[in-house]
């Protein structure tokens, strides 16, 4: 094993053996001389201490040099879990773009449930609100519908359902604020679609028991109009 693990470094870096020993070619050593799991570990024990660059460059070499075991699938996942506990614009950026790219590659891997969820709290992780641009937390939602629907006993569930709720309130509360605006300008058949879409689409929301509520007092409001246009009494009340 140790033999593999000695040609897949030379092969990632042919050029880093050469007779000055290179920080590189320290590293292949270093690597080369250890197993899998002792690789790993080593690559933890960095993050543990939130030397993320370090722990990058066991997990890389692991994740590059054994790209089908499960233990390189592994320590992928975990590069991608060292960007994003970078806490930072680009490290959410990063991580995004690797959680993404290994549940598209590996659909069928154990691991891809997490990669879902955590790509969903990217995604979450660079939205602002109901009243700003909803593209990220959209994203988020369809990334944590997969979890809760496609693997719906995994230990991811539980949370992906809780963010998914909190993905629908904001999309809802979204709708909710179009559609008083609608109303307060006088737009009362755009307000009235929106709500419409709001209570259909995201029943079970805080916004959607508002939005309810906002509905019927437009309702009673266009009842007496009607009435006064239409005084043989044949008016009907709307459906809603």
């Amino acid at each position: 094993m140790k033999r593999k693990l000695v040609i897949a470094a030379a092969a990632i870096l042919v050029f880093s053996c050469r007779s000055g020993k290179s920080p590189e070619a320290k590293f292949f050593d270093e690597v080369g001389a250890l197993s899998k799991e002792e690789i790993m570990t080593r690559g933890d024990a960095q993050a543990t201490d939130k030397k993320w660059e370090a722990a990058r460059r066991y997990y890389s070499f692991l994740g590059d040099a054994f790209p089908n075991d499960p233990l390189g699938r592994q320590a992928a996942i975990r590069v991608a879990d060292t960007f994003f506990s970078q806490g930072s614009v680009d490290g959410f950026t990063e991580a995004q773009l690797r959680y993404r790219d290994f549940s598209n590659r590996f659909p069928n891997d154990p691991n891809r449930p997490y990669a879902l969820l955590m790509l969903g709290k990217c995604s979450l992780e660079q939205s602002r609100g109901p009243l700003r641009d909803l593209a990220p937390v959209r994203e988020a939602a369809e990334s944590l519908r997969q979890v809760v629907e496609q693997f719906a006993n995994s230990p991811q569930a539980p949370e992906a359902r809780e963010l998914l709720k909190q993905c629908n309130e904001t999309l809802a509360g979204h709708e909710l604020e179009v559609a008083r605006f609608n109303a307060s300008v006088g737009a009362i058949e755009g307000a009235r679609m929106r709500l419409e879409y709001l209570v259909s689409s995201f029943p079970d929301t805080n916004a959607a028991a508002q939005g309810r509520v906002l509905l019927q007092k437009l309702e009673d409001q266009v009842e007496p109009d009607r009435g006064t246009t239409a005084p043989t009494g044949d008016s009907k009340k709307p459906v809603g």
